[in-house]
């Protein structure tokens, strides 16, 4: 016979390994995945809480550094093309000479966000386009939580600082509902 302590437990298993699973293909913790390389909600909030901190004027988006992972590959490979490599190891001092740096050494994901931005400020400035074509070519697969990734987008500079070429979208299961006007 069955006690009402192991049907809740059975009840809650079952809760819990559905919330698991999650909706459609999604896997839980799971904020992108690039060309077979997957970044986490985890590393997107350590280098979100890291850079702004260290950096107050900063104040990026967690879309921001999700999109600054996604493309730190190409923007960082863009700016060695042009014989200015963005180092890890400038990353890290330019992290380590702010005034706000607290010791804590940056995490490899803050550093990569810190390395993309360097690169994409360097790019800008030198009147190189946005490496459009090449971003389009990256197999992106967003978790819908953080919208959905349109290198077309990104044309101009600011456009990759502002957006990152992440842009929310409702899921085709929401209807716009309208009401009638009195």
């Amino acid at each position: 016979m069955t006690t009402p302590v192991r049907r809740v437990a059975a009840a809650l298993a079952l809760g819990a390994a559905l919330v698991t699973a999650g909706c459609g293909t999604t896997e839980a913790g799971r904020a992108a995945t690039v060309d077979g390389r997957v970044i986490t909600e985890d590393e997107v909030q350590v280098a979100q809480a890291q850079i702004n901190k260290t950096f107050p004027g900063a104040n990026l988006t967690s879309d921001q550094v999700l999109g600054r992972l996604i493309g730190a590959p190409v923007y960082l490979d863009e700016i060695a093309q042009q014989g200015v490599p963005v180092s890890e190891s400038l990353a890290r001092t330019a992290y380590q000479q702010q005034e706000t740096f607290d010791g804590e050494a940056p995490a490899d994901e803050t550093l990569e966000v810190l390395r993309a931005q360097l690169a994409i400020q360097q790019l800008a400035q030198s009147g190189a386009s946005v490496p459009t074509e090449a971003l389009t070519k990256l197999e992106v697969d967003v978790n819908p939580r953080y919208g959905a990734f349109d290198a077309s987008k990104l044309t101009e500079w600011d456009a990759v600082q502002s957006t990152a070429g992440l842009a929310t979208s409702t899921p085709d299961w929401i209807k716009t509902v309208t009401t009638p006007q009195q």
